[in-house]
């Protein structure tokens, strides 16, 4: 399972997009994959802003083994302080082949 959750880590695609809010980035995004299967999507949210962030979506792409995109997830997060950071996690809730995410973008309303 390790060799598994390896192997996803490699195919992770780079955080990136152009959406979003400028002074909010996530850092250290990943897919993982738990001991008992369950794949997660995980990283960091860091807010380089001057405001507080109330709510955020992270905006994730998944993909198949041949880079082509199959699925798009949201993931929230809330109240992170000007110069914090908040670590997220959330299941991927899907029974597709994803083997590769990509963080599109940072919503802000």
């Amino acid at each position: 399972m390790l060799t598994a959750a390896a192997l996803l880590i490699a195919l992770l695609g780079a955080c990136g997009g152009d959406g979003g809010r400028r002074d909010a980035t996530v850092v250290n995004p990943r897919l993982l994959q738990t001991p008992e299967g369950q794949r997660v999507f995980a990283g960091t949210l860091v807010n380089e802003g001057p405001s507080t962030i109330s709510i955020a979506e992270i905006e994730v792409g998944l993909y198949d083994d041949q880079g082509a995109r199959i699925e798009t997830m949201r993931i929230q997060v809330q109240d992170v302080a000007p110069g914090d950071s908040a670590a997220f996690s959330q299941a991927i809730d899907s029974d597709r082949p994803i083997r590769q995410a990509q963080v599109q973008g940072v919503l802000v309303p």
